[in-house]
Parts: structure tokens; sequence; C-alpha cells
């Protein structure tokens, strides 16, 4: 072998143990990137639980306040007609028309069970804000899961509003631990 020919070899050899450390180190690197993601995420992970566990004794208070306060449903039914009536009760003392009232299917989930009202009403804009604010204090267990208002045509001074309710009742597991 010549002479030029070795140094040609010796060029071809570094070029790719050269070639090889920029393929192998672009890997490594994005390997280390890779790590260094993962570690990032286990971090916010740790804080998250870290945090959760600093408010363990005020969550504990928030279910033992649940486990008492929240009312347990005899029956579907009973439960459905006490919502619309109470609905109905504070909205006439609000001076609230209804226009349509609407029961629905309640729901069964782990950890509670639902009845629905679906109300149409027609008044004032502050009385019709006034009246959902006065039903939806934390110790009713009601929410508003829907809600639509509209100027009435009619009378430019009322509002149509299309508020569906639920109230949620303690979950049948806990009523037999009761």
């Amino acid at each position: 072998m010549k002479a030029s020919e070795r140094r040609l070899i010796m060029i071809l050899v570094v070029l790719a143990a050269v070639c090889g450390g920029v393929v192998l180190s672009q890997r490594l690197l994005s390997m280390q990137h890779g790590i260094e993601r993962r570690e990032q995420t286990l971090e916010l992970r740790q804080m998250e639980a870290q945090a959760l566990l600093a408010e363990t004794d005020l969550w504990q208070q928030r279910l033992e306040w649940l486990q008492v306060s929240q009312p347990p449903m005899s029956s579907e039914n009973e439960a459905s007609q006490e919502l619309l009536e109470g609905l109905l009760t504070s909205a006439a003392a609000q001076g609230l028309v209804v226009q349509k009232k609407q029961l629905h299917e309640p729901v069964s989930e782990k950890f509670y069970r639902e009845v629905g009202v679906t109300l149409t009403v027609k008044g004032g804009l502050p009385a019709v804000f006034r009246w959902m604010h006065q039903i939806l204090s934390p110790e009713s267990f009601c929410v508003v899961t829907e809600l639509k208002v509209v100027p009435d045509s009619a009378d430019p001074a009322s509002v149509v509003a299309t508020i569906h309710f639920s109230r949620l009742h303690a979950p049948a597991m806990a009523e037999s631990s009761r």
C-alpha cells in the first residue's frame, strides 16, 4: 500500500469516527433532553403532591361537612318534587312568572345522586339574578348547569331566562352507612 492510500484510509477512518461521534452525540443529547423533561415532570408532580398533602386537613374538613350536610335522597320522585316546589315558591316570592317547567331524569353517580329541573321564568333581570343567587348557596347543594337569558320581546324591561337547576344528594353508599 502506498503512503497516499494509507493517508486516504486514515482520513476516511477519521471522518467515519467524527461522523459516528456526531451521530452518537446527537442521540445522547436527545436522550438527555428526554430525561430532563421527565425530571421536570416528576418535580412538578412532586410539588403538586406536596401542595395537596399540605391541604389534607382542609379537604378532610370539607369531606366531613359533606357527609354531615349533604341531604340523602329518600326517593327520586320526592326529591324532584321537593326541588321543583322550592324553586316555584322562591320564584313567586321574587315576583317571577314561571312560563315552563320540566323535570329531568335523576342521575346516579359514584359520589352523588342528582335530580334536575329546567324552568323558564320571566321577570326583571335583577330579580332573576337575585333569585338565582338566593338559591345557589352551598348549603342548598343546588347548581345551575345551563343558563340562557334573552330579552322579552313583549316587555323590554323583562327577560326570559331558561335555567337548568340540579340538586346533588348524598350517594347511595353513604346513605346505607348512616
